[in-house]
């Protein structure tokens, strides 16, 4: 059959207007299924949290300082030098050791001269280990130290209620052998820090900007400037590394 001008002009549009018209019709089937497979995804991640491929950033330890164990040096004050696999407990306040599996506090604390862990420097001090911040003059030290917590308990109205003193969590240990324990459910890890300043063969106990300054009375104009310009916080580690370094250069 042949068609005129005019009827062959209208077969084109009809045959352009079925083919936009099935396209239109995939582009909704697949927009309908991303929809469905996104609520799905979304479903699954409120049911099922912890399935593979989802990262939890939390420290799954948090009686330790740092996420994880790592290859760390051991300096002796008799001169060697020890390499081992560590982490630092804050509640006991003892580097503990992996090796290979069994985890194993560093007995004689006072034979240790330093111990280096995750680029950071730490010295034994009445039994514990305090973070180096700076040294000069005026060197100054985190005592990262934590307690165990009674978690609260729900209450009426959203509120908490919880058991007065810290909790005692018992590890089980053999010599210097440490088997870890998970920690009940109803504990949590409670940070104490602590920061010292050690001048003129003292050390000096400070939680807070005030008493910090009243460590230093000649300084503390200069120190109360410094902290205000640069916006110092003395429970952020870095801001005190920079407290640290300035006041030894004052204080030549």
């Amino acid at each position: 059959m042949k068609f005129t001008g005019s009827n062959a002009s209208k077969q084109r549009q009809a045959k352009k207007f079925r083919r936009k018209q099935k396209q239109n019709d995939m582009k909704r089937k697949i927009g309908q299924k991303l929809v469905k497979g996104c609520c799905l995804s979304i479903i699954l991640c409120f049911l099922f949290p912890n399935l593979p491929g989802q990262t939890d950033t939390s420290n799954p330890f948090p009686q330790f300082l740092f996420p994880g164990f790592t290859k760390s040096l051991v300096k002796m004050k008799d001169g060697r030098q020890l390499t081992a696999t560590i982490n630092y407990n804050m509640v006991d306040e003892e580097m503990i050791f992996d090796q290979k599996g069994v985890y194993m506090a560093l007995d004689k604390p006072q034979e240790i001269d330093t111990v280096y862990l995750q680029n950071r420097k730490f010295v034994p001090v009445d039994g514990a280990f305090y973070e180096v911040l700076t040294k000069g003059e005026i060197t100054m030290f985190i005592q990262h130290k934590s307690k165990y917590t009674q978690k609260g308990t729900p209450t009426a109205y959203g509120m908490t209620t919880k058991t007065a003193g810290p909790t005692k969590v018992f590890s089980m240990r053999v010599g210097n052998q440490v088997r870890q324990v998970d920690l009940p459910d109803n504990v949590e890890v409670t940070p104490a820090t602590v920061y010292w300043a050690r001048y003129n063969n003292g050390m000096n106990k400070f939680t807070t900007e005030r008493q910090f300054l009243k460590l230093f009375p000649d300084l503390e104009e200069k120190l109360k400037g410094f902290i205000k310009t640069n916006k110092i916080d003395i429970k952020v580690r870095e801001d005190l590394i920079k407290l640290g370094n300035f006041c030894n250069e004052i204080i030549k």
